[in-house]
Formats: C-alpha cells, sequence, structure tokens
C-alpha cells in the first residue's frame, strides 16, 4: 500500500497503530519468546523520524499495558544509540523494530536480528529514503524477509523515484483518497 498524504495530517498513526493491535493479537494468541521477532518494521530515513516514531509507540503500548494487556516489545536502532540497548529488547523477543536503514544493514550483515517472522513492514517518508540514497540498502532489506508481508510506503509526495520502486517492490495499487 502506498500512502501518500501532507505532513501534520497523522500519517504515524496510521501506519502504528495497526502495528501495534496486530502485535498484541499475536502476542495473546502465542507469546514471544526469548529472540523472537520483530514482527513489525519501520524504517525511517533520519534518526529524529525514527526516534519520534517510536515514542509515539512506546506512548500507546504503555497505555495497553496500563489497561491489562499483555506487554509489546519495541527497540529503536538508529546511528547513535548504542547497538545493546535495541539487543536487550531482541534477546527478549521484540514485537515491533523501528530502524534507519544504515542500522538496519548493519545488524542484518551482522546476524544480530532476522526477520523470518517479519509480517508487517513500513517505510515512513519512502520518498526522502529514495532520495538519500537508501534504494539499494532497503532492496537488500526486502531479502532478508522469508515469508509475505504488507508492505507500506509513507510519503507526502509521489515522485516518478517512488512510483518506480513500488512497481519493483510489486505493490498492489488501491487508490483511497482523503474527502
Amino acid at each position: 500500500m502506498i500512502g501518500i498524504a501532507f505532513t501534520g495530517s497523522g500519517k504515524t498513526l496510521v501506519f502504528t497503530l495497526p502495528i501495534i493491535m496486530f502485535c498484541l493479537e499475536q502476542e495473546v494468541k502465542m507469546p514471544f519468546i526469548r529472540n523472537e521477532g520483530p514482527y513489525g518494521l519501520i524504517i525511517c530515513p533520519s534518526r529524529e523520524l525514527a526516534k519520534q516514531t517510536h515514542d509515539i509507540i512506546l506512548h500507546f503500548v504503555k497505555h495497553l499495558k496500563m489497561a491489562g494487556n499483555p506487554e509489546i516489545r519495541s527497540c529503536l536502532a538508529i546511528g547513535g544509540v548504542a547497538v545493546s540497548e535495541c539487543m536487550e529488547v531482541v534477546q527478549r523477543g521484540v514485537h515491533i523494530m523501528v530502524a534507519t536503514p544504515g542500522r538496519l544493514m548493519d545488524m542484518l550483515d551482522k546476524k544480530m536480528v532476522r526477520l523470518n517472522v517479519c509480517r508487517y513492514l513500513c517505510m515512513d517518508e519512502a520518498d526522502r529514503m529514495i532520495d538519500m540514497g537508501f534504494e539499494e540498502d532497503v532492496r537488500t532489506i526486502f531479502s532478508y524477509f522469508a515469508g509475505q508481508r504488507q508492505t507500506l510506503l509513507f510519503s507526502a509526495t509521489m515522485p516518478r523515484k517512488i512510483q518506480n520502486f513500488a512497481r519493483y517492490a510489486d505493490f498492489k495499487t488501491n487508490n483511497i483518497k482523503q474527502t
């Protein structure tokens, strides 16, 4: 799915809430074990955006836990933050990972994290990611997925580069207009 909406329109909630609810449903059915996960991966072009996104996830999962739901664990994998912080969560079983392409590639190359159970991939500000030269990294990240996944691209614009990238990623197109 490709989502296009202007900055400040709530795109982050559109992709974080479904992933949180999916992970909650999976955790209720069969709790995560050590070193399992992530079920959901959100890739952001910058550390700042990744941190903002992760903070939103933390807010919602904290309130879900306070309401008596199982714990949903998430980690932030970005440059400038020690890998050990993320690995502590990964080793306990991580539901959601928010990452920048460079740090994620490093962790995948070193087999610190696997995407064999990941079923939900979201690329936030996909246009910026492609413009910043991460297209090849993202294509490589796709190769680490073992099974079917839902892939979402979110962007404020739809330049030709994103259209071409979506064709490569074999996206099914559903046009949804905001009214």
